[in-house]
């Protein structure tokens, strides 16, 4: 990936998933790239969204589709400027259903319309589901990330079967060779987590070279072996924290975190509170 900013995004839920309204700018910034996966829908206005080598005139009512490694960027009408729902979501939760449902992500520059127009049957159902995730992300009613995760998956479920391009068989060998060695090399980071786990280590269980095993993180998931790590770690704090009485230094420790201070300040960059704070916020689920 080059010529591009790659942004870091953390995701303020207790699913991996964000909803959010974004009106780009009138004139064309640097392209981005991110981790997540992404599809969004314009609400208002007009622009142009930018992908690679492809350019779209948008429309209200017009959908996109971002994988996690074509850069990309909008910008706005100066009359009539546009306004976006986006969602951002982790590919993980894709693997961890079926791992078909990456196909749609799965395109290369020029084979790929990454725009569904707004005159497509498609396209309204989609707006109507991503409307309703970003509902459901903002009352957080009780049961808010099943249901968010159960509309997501009915997103991509529903571009798998009308959005994807036809893979030639080398190609589906390589991503589900790459699919099923992510969920080999997972499966040791979470038997492994609370001990200091190194990239070498990981990419000896699996036979392979420390350069494929980060090859294979990052096509898998567009994230690092670092961040797939530490996002294991920070799930089991969560839930020693929601289930257990153990006190935060207990917590951090058994999630295999090294360091209390270390502990504090990556929970309270990515959970966006404080271990305690979790813990008080979550009392109710806990005790019930």
């Amino acid at each position: 990936m080059s010529d591009g900013e790659q942004l870091n995004i953390q995701y303020e839920h207790e699913i991996p998933v964000n909803a959010f309204v974004w009106s780009p700018n009138t004139f064309m910034q640097p392209l981005h790239y991110h981790s997540s996966l992404e599809i969004g829908c314009c609400i208002s206005g007009k622009g142009w969204f930018h992908f690679g080598e492809n350019t779209y005139p948008v429309q209200v009512g017009d959908v996109f589709i971002v994988n996690h490694s074509e850069l990309h960027i909008a910008w706005s009408d100066e009359e009539d400027p546009s306004t976006y729902i986006f969602l951002n979501f982790d590919p993980g939760l894709l693997l961890t259903e079926d791992e078909r449902l990456l196909i749609p992500f799965c395109y290369s520059n020029g084979l790929y319309q990454n725009r569904i127009p707004h005159s497509e049957p498609l396209a309204i159902e989609l707006r109507q589901l991503i409307e309703r995730v970003r509902s459901e992300l903002v009352d957080k009613q009780e049961g808010y990330s099943s249901m968010v995760k159960a509309t997501l998956l009915h997103i991509c479920t529903l571009l798998l079967r009308n959005r994807s391009i036809p893979l030639q068989q080398k190609d589906w060998q390589k991503l589900t060779r790459t699919i099923r060695e992510y969920r080999k090399l997972m499966d040791y980071i979470k038997e492994h987590y609370t001990e200091a786990l190194t990239l070498q280590e990981v990419a000896k269980y699996l036979g392979v070279s420390p350069s494929r095993a980060s090859h294979v993180f990052l096509e898998a998931t567009g994230r690092h072996f670092k961040d797939c790590l530490l996002q294991v770690r920070l799930n089991e704090a969560k839930r020693l924290l929601v289930n257990t009485s153990l006190d935060v230094t207990e917590v951090c420790f058994s999630s295999g975190f090294q360091s209390v201070s270390t502990f504090y300040r990556l929970f309270g960059s990515i959970i966006g509170l404080s271990p305690i704070e979790y813990r008080q916020q979550y009392q109710t689920f806990r005790n019930i």
